[in-house]
């Protein structure tokens, strides 16, 4: 039985690229500091003491940045290539976390958090990029899935820094995200460069696919905007609900860096295991059909244990859902367009980030928690719906 699994964590873990262990290892620094994310909403409202309204708009911008980034990051991706894009995103994005304890207006702030979001955002179609480039359509999905566990091992130690260090100051997060963002961009110019020039030189020029006439991809675009929207509450504006629960930071953390443990430790030989047993549209509607149970869960639920277990479902609906969004994202891209269909991959979910604070914050103040939880339970059964559309739609083109 032990070789049997020790034979199993072998198999999820062999026939990777280094390259691909390279990006898994910049993604593991870089997002080991995003740990501002997790406590931006509590450190607007409680720390400088913006209302709720007002903290919407500006995590608003924040996501309004991620869109115009991911749009910009996939263009100049098939332009100019993948590495330049990564490096400088992740440079002057963290000299831009440095900045933000200077800014305390809120017009300033919207503006800042717009632009910093723009340069950080850049950074993940580019990265997708980069992962398929060093893939083999066979090794892909677990290809994505270390990449995944790279950035849940991050958000699981970042969260439980973050925690530690918003109990002493919150202007610490911003200096150590900063830094995290400068040290991944060290290691691209380091280790990934000549590697990346090298290989793009023997690349042929191939013919050119749109997405924007991809019919079935743009649908999907759908159910990828509805999928986040439903999976970053947990993420933005659910510290809230923790704190009115009587959850302190410390706790919060605590419970994001659940999140990223389970993912870290467990996705890959899920995936190695299930991959192929059926198709992709069935794991991405099992995935939202667990978000579904966790909204309906959420007024039965209270105090820390509770919470875990609700941070439990989300993490499985994570790991169902979003390695095979990926999967279909690489299987209808191709060499020449592969930065634009990551791009608009990337803006899908920009734009859940973009509305959802509003949408998230808004709610609550006006009819409150629960309205938000039966919201997002109806936008879940959604997104299993359309998915579920989207397989049948493409089957019965391919007959």
């Amino acid at each position: 039985m032990l070789s049997k699994s020790k034979a199993v964590v072998k198999g999820a873990y062999s026939g990777l690229s280094t390259e691909v262990w390279l990006l898994s290892l910049v993604m593991l620094i870089n997002r080991s500091g995003t740990m501002v994310i997790f406590f931006l909403s509590v450190y607007l409202t409680q720390v400088l003491h913006f209302t709720l309204q007002q903290t919407g708009v500006m995590l608003a911008c924040f996501g309004a940045g991620s869109f115009t980034g991911a749009f910009l990051g996939g263009r100049l991706t098939d332009k100019i290539g993948y590495h330049p894009v990564m490096l400088w995103s992740l440079f002057i994005g963290g000299v831009l976390f440095l900045m933000i304890p200077l800014i305390k207006t809120y017009l300033l702030l919207c503006i800042f958090f717009f632009i910093l979001s723009s340069f950080s955002e850049a950074f993940r179609p580019a990265n997708m990029a980069a992962i398929s480039f060093h893939s083999k359509p066979e090794n892909y999905t677990r290809s994505v899935s270390l990449n995944r566990l790279a950035i849940n091992l991050g958000f699981s130690v970042g969260p439980a820094i973050g925690g530690l260090l918003a109990s002493l100051s919150y202007h610490y997060i911003f200096i150590a995200n900063g830094i995290a963002c400068m040290t991944a961009s060290l290691i691209i110019f380091i280790s990934l460069k000549n590697k990346m020039k090298r290989k793009t030189a023997e690349m042929p020029k191939p013919l050119i696919k749109s997405p924007y006439r991809d019919k079935n991809y743009l649908l999907f675009l759908v159910v990828a905007y509805l999928y986040a929207l439903c999976f970053f509450q947990f993420f933005l504006t659910m510290p809230l609900y923790y704190k009115t629960m009587q959850l302190n930071e410390t706790q919060i953390g605590y419970l994001m860096a659940l999140n990223g443990i389970m993912v870290a430790a467990i996705e890959m030989i899920m995936i190695y295991k299930i991959e192929g047993k059926t198709s992709v549209f069935n794991f991405i509607a099992l995935g939202a059909a667990l978000l579904l149970v966790a909204y309906l869960s959420i007024p039965f639920i209270s105090g820390f244990a509770g919470f875990a277990l609700l941070v439990a479902i989300i993490s499985f609906s994570e790991m169902f859902a979003m390695p095979f969004m990926n999967t279909f994202m690489n299987n209808q891209s191709d060499d020449s367009s592969r930065g634009q269909y990551a791009a608009l991959f990337s803006m899908s979910w920009s734009s859940a980030q973009t509305t959802l604070p509003i949408i998230a914050t808004q709610t609550i103040a006006l009819l409150g928690y629960q309205a938000l939880w039966i919201g997002m339970a109806f936008a879940s059964l959604l997104t299993m719906l359309f998915i579920k559309m989207i397989g049948k739609r493409m089957e019965s083109q391919s007959r």
